[in-house]
């Protein structure tokens, strides 16, 4: 399940299954935040467990996220240079 709400210094640790983007078939999870107010966008991507995307950020990297609201939006990338957004 994607996380709905991160308290900075917190581990960001879910996995998750994205229907026909398979992990195993080279498809990478991107998730990028942008805070609503100022600030910088954030990236980040997942690492692969089989079929499932294994997204992974640590306490002492979401220690330096700047605080409130942000949008986001994920997309995943494949090997071969396609891109689609979910």
């Amino acid at each position: 399940m994607e996380c709905t709400r991160l308290i900075s210094g917190d581990t960001l640790d879910f996995t998750v299954t994205v229907p026909g983007y398979s992990a195993a078939d080279g498809w990478t999870l991107h998730y990028r935040l942008i805070p609503r107010v100022s600030g910088t966008a954030i990236t980040y991507a997942s690492t692969a467990n089989g079929d499932r995307h294994v997204v992974y950020v640590a306490a002492a990297t979401t220690a330096t996220w700047g605080p409130g609201p942000y949008n986001w939006a994920a997309y995943v990338d494949n090997i071969a240079g396609r891109s689609e957004e979910r």
